[in-house]
C-alpha cells in the first residue's frame, strides 16, 4: 500500500468496478475466462492486462478472479449470514477482547452536553486534506481526537466539508495542516501501522446514533451486517429504518465501519461517500483478510 499518495491506483480501481457493472459480469468460473475477461477490462481501461493483474494484487490483496468473485451479491449474502454471530460474539465479548478481529484499536469518546452547547468554542480544530487508499480525504482533529473523516464525492470537496464543519462549531479557531491529515491517513490505513495505534473518536451526534455507530465497531474486517441485524443487536428490532438514517450520518468514514452494513438481499446499497467507493472498501478489506490467512 505503499503508492496510494498518488491515488492513481483507486481511481483504476474505481473505473473497473463500475465497468464491470455495466457490463453485468455475473460469475468467472475458469482460469481462462477469468484472463479473457481480465484481457477486456484492460482494453477498457487503456491499460495492459499484466500491470492490471499486478495492480489487483498489490492494491487490493486479491488475484483478478477473487476481485470479480466478490462483486457478486451470491459471495455477499454468504458473508452476510456469518455476520450475526460474528457481531454477537464481539458484542458479548467487549470491544476490547475483539481487537484482533477489528485490527484497528478505536477509543468511542461522545461530547458532552456542555460541549456541544459551547459550539467550540476555546477549542482548534486542525484540519485538513489527503490522499488515502480510496482517493481524497478530509481530516477534523481536535485536541481529544478525531471529529470527522470523509471522502470527496462529486458533490462533496473540500471547501463544502470545510463549512460543514464550521456550521457545527462556529466558535472553534480552525487550523489548517495538510501535512498533519496526510500523517493521520497513513497511520490509519498503513498496515505495518495498524497495530501500533490507538485512535480516539470525539463524537457528536444523538443517544440513538452513538449507539448504532457503536455498534459497528464490532463488526470486523471482511464481515458483513445488515440494517435489521444492526437493530436486533441494539435491543431495538423494529428500528431498522432508523439504523439505517444513522448510518447515513456517520461522520468517521473507514474507522466506524458503516460500508460494512449492506441489505438483507445481498445488494452492498448506498454508501455516503458513493456506492463504487463501498464496493472498493470491501475488496480491500477481502485482500487483507487473504493476506492474513496465507
Amino acid at each position: 500500500m505503499t503508492q496510494f499518495e498518488t491515488g492513481s491506483q483507486y481511481r483504476l480501481i474505481e473505473q473497473a468496478i463500475r465497468i464491470l457493472e455495466d457490463s453485468a459480469i455475473n460469475q468467472i468460473n475458469s482460469a481462462d475466462h477469468c484472463e479473457l475477461q481480465l484481457a477486456t477490462l484492460a482494453e477498457q481501461l487503456n491499460v495492459s492486462p499484466f500491470y492490471l493483474q499486478r495492480l489487483f494484487t498489490n492494491w487490493a490483496g486479491i488475484s483478478p478472479k477473487q476481485f470479480f468473485h466478490s462483486l457478486q451479491k451470491d459471495h455477499a449474502r454468504k458473508l452476510l449470514q456469518t455476520g450475526h454471530s460474528i457481531l454477537s460474539t464481539s458484542i458479548e465479548l467487549g470491544f476490547k477482547s475483539t481487537s484482533k478481529l477489528h485490527q484497528l484499536m478505536l477509543k468511542f469518546e461522545a461530547l458532552t452536553p456542555g460541549e456541544i452547547k459551547q459550539l467550540g468554542e476555546g477549542q482548534i480544530f486542525t484540519i485538513g486534506q489527503a490522499t488515502s487508499p480510496f482517493g481524497n480525504a478530509f481530516v477534523c482533529l481536535t485536541s481529544k481526537g478525531i471529529n470527522s473523516l470523509e471522502f470527496e464525492t462529486e458533490t462533496l470537496g473540500y471547501l463544502q466539508w470545510r463549512a460543514g464543519i464550521a456550521q457545527i462549531y462556529p466558535k472553534a479557531q480552525m487550523q489548517e495542516s495538510d501535512a498533519t491529515a496526510h500523517a493521520t491517513i497513513k497511520q490509519i490505513f498503513s498496515s505495518n501501522s495498524r497495530k501500533a495505534n490507538v485512535f480516539t473518536l470525539r463524537l457528536r451526534g444523538t443517544p440513538f446514533q452513538l449507539q448504532v455507530w457503536q455498534a459497528l465497531l464490532h463488526l470486523p474486517p471482511g464481515s458483513l451486517s445488515s440494517y435489521q441485524q444492526i437493530a436486533q443487536h441494539i435491543g431495538k428490532p423494529k428500528a431498522s429504518r432508523a439504523v439505517g438514517s444513522a448510518i447515513a450520518k456517520n461522520p468517521i468514514g473507514y474507522l466506524i465501519p458503516c460500508h460494512r452494513v449492506i441489505q438483507t438481499t445481498g445488494e452492498l446499497g448506498q454508501y455516503r461517500w458513493n456506492s463504487t467507493r463501498k464496493k472498493a472498501l470491501h475488496l480491500w478489506e477481502q485482500g487483507l483478510i487473504n493476506q492474513q490467512t496465507e
